[in-house]
């Protein structure tokens, strides 16, 4: 399985500051919470190529409610979202990207579908350019080191919040109590193996990562135990 088929396979819910979605074989949506802000004034304005993101830590000035912004989007997600590009540009709750794996390139590119003037500066005379894949430092080393989708995924959410998180793959825990027993045994156990594979790769936020493998072992095994006991008390009833 190739890198970027693994990470497909491997999309899943349950994060703090953004949610992945697959669009078809080759494409996914990754949409960042917490990011929208204020339009930037003009001092703020930073003249770099449209092909490109701010290569500043403060890209956005983020809002004082931004943690409420991201509980109305993930509670907005209940529902069935439309993943075409004009639906995705019109989405006032998130910051949208397209990521894509096409064959024929063997390797990942993303496309920013929202906010392009408040991500992109361009000069006067020079037209905004939406269809240009964004410039990043984890797609340009694909092809001479081992570099993970998750590479990708920590470098755009961290470029495009602000400040950027202390651990862009925060658990959110309220999502894991919104399902029921079954479905959460089989969704930390994915998580799990998913955190794993991201702690292992050192980033600055390990020791954060490590502290969520901790507490989701705990909630896997503790509803392991309580199926365990829900089926050996419904043997003891006779119970079919």
């Amino acid at each position: 399985m190739s890198r970027l088929s693994q990470f497909m396979a491997d999309c899943m819910s349950g994060f703090s500051h953004f949610s992945v979605h697959i669009r078809s074989r080759e494409e996914i949506v990754l949409r960042v919470y917490g990011a929208k802000g204020p339009e930037p004034t003009s001092d703020d304005s930073v003249p770099i190529s449209s092909s490109t993101i701010f290569e500043r830590v403060e890209r956005i000035q983020a809002l004082d409610e931004s943690k409420q912004t991201m509980v109305r989007a993930r509670d907005n997600m209940e529902a069935p979202f439309d993943l075409s590009d004009r639906s995705l540009e019109n989405d006032r709750w998130a910051v949208n990207f397209l990521i894509a794996g096409y064959p024929r390139y063997k390797c990942p590119y993303v496309w920013l579908r929202t906010d392009h003037h408040r991500l992109i500066s361009v000069a006067e005379n020079q037209a905004l350019e939406k269809d240009v894949p964004l410039k990043l430092e984890s797609v340009d080393c694909w092809r001479q080191f081992d570099i993970r989708p998750w590479d990708v995924l920590v470098e755009v959410i961290c470029t495009t919040i602000s400040p950027p998180p202390e651990n862009p793959f925060s658990i959110d825990y309220a999502y894991f109590d919104k399902i029921t027993v079954e479905e959460r045994v089989v969704a930390t156990g994915a998580m799990l193996e998913f955190l794993r594979r991201v702690f292992l790769r050192h980033y600055f936020f390990s020791d954060v990562v490590l502290d969520d493998i901790k507490r989701l072992q705990r909630i896997h095994f503790r509803d392991i135990n309580t199926l365990r006991d829900y089926q050996a008390s419904a043997v003891i009833r006779g119970d079919p």
